[in-house]
């Protein structure tokens, strides 16, 4: 009631004429409308600025033509700077290469296979240089990896071995940039982030918003700020609750939990595993804990177009 309220009275205010009594239903329907449409069309703040019908598209149609950030339509030569993506072709290619890629007992891929993926970081991961024994189970990517492939259709397994599927060949001797798009969307759309390591945070938090927090690191990016600036800007603009908690400065653990998951999928694992985002860990002025830092990376803007 109060949202209908709020809309009649400025519409009212926009169109003192509509209150006299004199213009048709039509007519009212169609000044409604026009109202309603420069409504949607108009930048907020909580949506840093964005209108509620640029943001639907970026919550409904990511990276859509109509969005306001979308991929840059020559991709080709810079998609294998993206390390999930190199990794993932790297994969692709041993597994063309053997045929049927035999896996271990359990299913993980082979050392062999994984010390390949690992052996010239390219992915960084901080806590790599505590590993033992490289092996699925020990490197939280190699897993996301090999999932993506076959939950993409790119891959199928059978008899405990990984094989290319037709739709897999055609990608893996086809443009790179196609092959690059299938895999962010498999991602970013189908990908449960709940499954990503090291948070068991029961919530969408980090993936839902995906796009709309890479707008808001193309527009704050280049300066290295705090990870919690961005998932504050998620808060605000989706997480009403948490915002209200978060700017009253109440310790809160549901908040915490917030920023620490969306630290750890969108940054830790999305951004930083596509090549997105630069990481920098520093230790806390207290002395504990760290804070982390991040900014794009100049791969960033040669994949994304952002309009402002």
């Amino acid at each position: 009631m109060g949202i209908a309220q709020d809309f009649l009275d400025s519409f009212f205010a926009a169109y003192p004429d509509a209150n006299n009594g004199k213009l048709s239903l039509e007519e009212l329907n169609l000044l409604m409308a026009a109202h309603q449409k420069e409504i949607n069309d108009r930048g907020i703040v909580e949506f840093d600025g964005l209108s509620p019908s640029q943001m639907n598209l970026v919550l409904n149609r990511p990276l859509s033509e109509g969005c306001v950030i979308t991929f840059r339509k020559n991709m080709e030569a810079v998609v294998e700077q993206s390390p999930f993506f190199k990794l993932s072709q790297i994969l692709l290619e041993q597994i063309d290469q053997s045929g049927n890629l035999k896996l271990t007992p359990i299913g993980n891929l082979p050392v062999k296979i994984c010390e390949l993926l690992c052996k010239d970081n390219l992915i960084y991961w901080q806590y790599m240089k505590y590993v033992k024994k490289i092996q699925e189970d020990n490197v939280p990517y190699l897993s996301a990896v090999k999932f993506a492939l076959i939950e993409s259709g790119l891959v199928k397994r059978r008899n405990n071995s990984l094989s290319l599927t037709t739709k897999g060949l055609k990608r893996l001797k086809g443009a790179k940039q196609e092959l690059f798009i299938h895999i962010l969307s498999y991602f970013t759309g189908k990908l449960h982030w709940g499954n990503l390591y090291n948070t068991e945070y029961n919530s969408k938090c980090g993936k839902f918003g995906w796009a709309y927090s890479l707008f808001l690191l193309s527009k704050y990016g280049s300066e290295e700020r705090e990870s919690e600036f961005y998932s504050d800007k998620l808060m605000q603009a989706f997480h009403g609750v948490f915002w209200d908690t978060d700017q009253k400065n109440i310790s809160d653990e549901e908040t915490r939990d917030f920023n620490f998951a969306y630290e750890n999928r969108f940054f830790e694992c999305f951004a930083c595993w596509f090549g997105l985002a630069e990481l920098d860990y520093k230790r806390k002025p207290e002395g504990f804990g760290e804070i982390l830092y991040v900014k794009k990376t100049s791969l960033f803007d040669l994949l994304f177009e952002v309009k402002r």
